[in-house]
């Protein structure tokens, strides 16, 4: 059931689209708010507008430790880092420091459905919304914010259950947050600079599981060593996937398609639940995606037949493993959401043909020689922006033949234009982010799009 929220005087750290929710919903409560905002004042007037219409307190340039610390509750959106100084000496003068799902969570009886990883999260969460005919939260599915869990469910909080993506942002400052249904799609690095350590990060993603009990259910990848031991480690409800081994128990994929054998507590079903010729040509190329999202529905009770009419008619999202273009027997793939190794070698590994990789950005500090071995099997490799040596050098371990540098994007289409064969598929996938030459991932996808569908005919 929803819990009352006690403070009267609550501190939104983050003026952004999320804090203007959490905002939002703050003073429907009858609560006085305080926003703060690292960023100067005159980037925020847009922000600070409607914040006032709200009737909010706005202080920006810097989280006040003296303006948070005066309140009785604080809300962070997340982008705001658990680590900001504000918010550390908050928390040891005992205020209590909560981020956005945290404070969502209190405010509805619906059942959660969390998704996390550090690959696929935006597309199982898509799938699982449809099959479930559930709204969606937190997902840059079809909008380039994403729509606030709070937000969802101020506006409507009777709903009976919501899908919600949960980044490591929002994991690692849960209290008592508890998804009825919880999956873990997998484990990268990624994010290090916020949490630290790969170790730090991958607890964060377990912090999903951290609460739930009873009938509760637990979706993992039994595929991944390191998310594998957190599931068996797990006393509720259980429910594994593989796209490696059939399963005692659990959904697996095999060369025919999907199958299930779900223990009875979780409704038994057993068989064959999907032919891969049954699923649209979109899904084929995100195969981990579709059979994660298969196994959450069914732990959250879906109709087999409505995993069945998704999965024939998705027509994927953009930017994620997203067909552009054939182009003289040359197929353009746009998955500019590849922000890291495991995206990245997802990428290539799921691409039906030889690939000529365009890739590099900011990689983060991640360790990159996961790539080598799904390097290996390139035709070619195309490297732009910040961090392409460090890209090189894993290219030059794996003894990939053919590398280009390019220091544009229309120069790299250019180069991975004259490294490609007839049938090779030209796959952006950047395993870094974008902000060294582009707006964000979005932006660096529409120009590849755009590049790709001015070659001439």
């Amino acid at each position: 059931m929803p819990e009352a929220i006690q403070a009267q005087r609550v501190a939104v750290c983050g003026g952004g689209y999320t804090g203007q929710a959490i905002t939002r919903a703050l003073r429907r409560l009858g609560k006085t708010v305080v926003v703060t905002d690292s960023r100067p004042a005159a980037e925020l007037t847009a922000a600070a507008q409607i914040l006032a219409d709200l009737g909010a307190e706005f202080h920006a340039g810097a989280h006040d430790p003296a303006v948070i610390g005066a309140c009785d509750l604080v809300v962070t959106s997340p982008g705001v880092s658990w680590r900001e100084p504000a918010l550390e000496a908050a928390r040891a003068r005992g205020v209590r420091v909560w981020g956005e799902l945290e404070f969502a969570a209190r405010l509805t009886a619906a059942k959660l459905v969390g998704i996390t990883g550090t690959k696929g999260k935006t597309t199982t969460s898509a799938l699982t919304a449809l099959m479930l005919d559930a709204p969606l939260a937190n997902a840059e599915a079809y909008s380039s914010k994403g729509t606030p869990l709070t937000e969802l469910v101020s506006n409507s909080p009777e709903m009976p259950l919501v899908v919600t993506e949960m980044s490591s942002y929002q994991l690692d400052r849960i209290d008592a947050l508890r998804p009825w249904v919880g999956a873990l799609l997998n484990i990268g690095e990624d994010h290090i600079e916020e949490h630290g350590s790969l170790a730090a990060y991958a607890a964060a993603k377990a912090n999903l599981f951290r609460n739930q009990a009873g009938d509760d259910r637990a979706v993992y990848n039994h595929d991944d060593p390191r998310v594998r031991p957190i599931g068996e480690a797990l006393t509720v409800r259980r429910l594994p996937f593989s796209r490696r081994e059939s399963l005692a128990a659990g959904v697996w994929s095999d060369e025919a398609g999907i199958v299930t054998q779900l223990p009875a507590a979780l409704g038994g079903l057993s068989g064959r639940l999907l032919r891969w010729d049954q699923v649209s040509p979109a899904l084929r190329l995100q195969r981990p995606s579709l059979l994660a999202a298969c196994a959450i529905a069914l732990a959250a009770g879906a109709d087999p037949a409505a995993i069945g009419a998704v999965a024939g008619q998705f027509a994927g999202l953009p930017h994620r493993m997203e067909i552009v273009r054939n182009w003289h027997d040359l197929t353009f793939v746009n998955d500019s959401k590849g922000t890291n190794p495991l995206a990245t070698e997802n990428a290539i590994r799921q691409s039906p043909a030889p690939v000529v990789l365009i890739a590099g950005g900011l990689t983060k500090g991640v360790d990159l020689s996961v790539l080598r071995e799904p390097f290996g099997l390139l035709r070619g490799l195309v490297l732009i922006g910040q961090d392409a040596p460090l890209l090189r050098a894993v290219a030059e371990q794996a003894a990939v033949s053919q590398v280009r540098a390019a220091a544009t994007l229309e120069s790299a289409v250019e180069a991975a234009l004259e490294l490609a064969t007839p049938g090779d598929w030209v796959v952006l996938s950047p395993c870094g982010a974008s902000f060294d030459m582009f707006r964000d991932f979005a932006d660096r996808g529409d120009q590849f799009k755009a590049i790709v569908q001015q070659l001439p005919a």
